[in-house]
């Protein structure tokens, strides 16, 4: 997998590899530097206008002699306890907390339509978080699925970032899953044992869980908006694991971490930002249903019953996967859920098929 290319095969599912046209160019972009999009999402807006979620880090791989033993050891990582090809895991999955982010780059990228966006500067984290908006003629009874954009770096021929956005319809279902003891399996509540394990051993799917979000995906206008306080960083191997064990393909919001100071989310953070995604994907499609599907192994349930309270006249529905472990009484959920109606939430057991 060419993750310094965001792999057009492994985000664009080699679905719109001939749709798009990898004309383009980054303003500031140096050639030694990568982009890296999340995949986002599209919405119709008025007339003819779309608008588009487009978000990105652009950094540079690190190359000071030294990084990766202090990283380790910052970890905690021991290769003599772990398995055989936790060294080829940890060298593939680290290479992206090994980097320089890269503040004030200004990104122009080309939709497959042809069309030229300028996105506003990065922030001193790299990262840039930016609804555009492009003309497109729509369907609004048959929608395009996703539209493709790109970047490319000057001096580095045939050489493009790519990325997607889910193009959402104003009505259907919105399925906004959580990923750790959701749909992969981690089993940890420690966020350092967490971090550790995702960097050193292969990512296993949750039983069952799959095939519930494949059978979801069959009713017309379903979407799939993954929500985790996961860091950025592990986007290629999360992404991977995604395609790869048959989840649907959705928009990806990982947590902001490309600095080693909060590569461990303090505290509230992980709640701060799936709170703040949350508010921002019901906002975005008021005329949509919500299903919601986290964990009790961390704060999903708190999180998920808040926002049904905060947006109470929205059809909003809640599925909790009890984690192995994790405080699961009846008194937690019973508060979690207070006022909302017990139709509206459910938990499933571990492992259900």
């Amino acid at each position: 997998m060419k993750i310094e290319k965001i792999s057009r095969r492994a985000l664009l599912g080699g679905s719109l590899m001939a749709l798009i046209p990898f004309r383009l160019f980054a303003a500031g972009l140096k050639s030694d530097e990568t982009v890296l999009f999340q995949p986002g999402y599209a919405m119709a807006l008025n007339g003819e206008e779309v608008g588009i979620r487009i978000s990105a880090w652009v950094f540079e791989f690190e190359r000071r002699p030294g990084a990766r033993t202090v990283f380790l050891n910052l970890l905690g990582v021991d290769f003599k306890k772990a398995a055989p090809n936790s060294r080829e895991i940890f060298a593939q999955r680290s290479r992206y907390f090994l980097t320089d982010s890269e503040r004030g780059k200004v990104l122009e990228v080309v939709t497959q339509t042809g069309e030229t966006l300028t996105l506003p500067a990065t922030n001193r984290a790299g990262r840039v978080d930016h609804m555009a908006q492009i003309r497109l003629a729509t369907n609004r009874k048959d929608p395009p699925k996703s539209i493709g954009f790109s970047v490319k770096a000057p001096g580095k021929a045939d050489e493009g970032f790519s990325g997607i956005a889910h193009f959402i319809p104003e009505t259907g279902l919105s399925v906004v899953s959580d990923i750790d003891d959701t749909i992969k399996i981690s089993n940890v509540a420690n966020t350092r044992t967490l971090m550790r394990d995702s960097l050193i051993k292969p990512f296993a799917a949750v039983p069952g869980m799959a095939r519930r979000y494949q059978d979801l995906a069959l009713e017309k206008g379903t979407s799939f908006h993954y929500l985790s306080s996961s860091p950025i960083q592990l986007l290629p191997a999360l992404q991977q694991f995604i395609d790869e064990a048959g989840f649907p393909a959705g928009s990806m919001h990982l947590r902001e971490s490309t600095s080693w100071s909060n590569l461990i989310p303090g505290k509230g953070a992980s709640v701060r930002h799936k709170t703040a995604m949350l508010d921002q994907l019901l906002a975005d499609f008021p005329k949509r249903q919500f299903l919601l599907i986290g964990d009790s192994g961390e704060q999903d349930p708190e999180i998920y019953g808040e926002a049904a309270r905060r947006f109470s006249t929205r059809d909003i529905r809640i599925l909790i996967r009890r984690a192995p472990g994790a405080p699961a009484t009846e008194a937690r959920f019973a508060a979690a859920f207070a006022g909302l109606n017990p139709d509206h939430w459910a938990l499933i057991d571990t492992d259900a098929p």
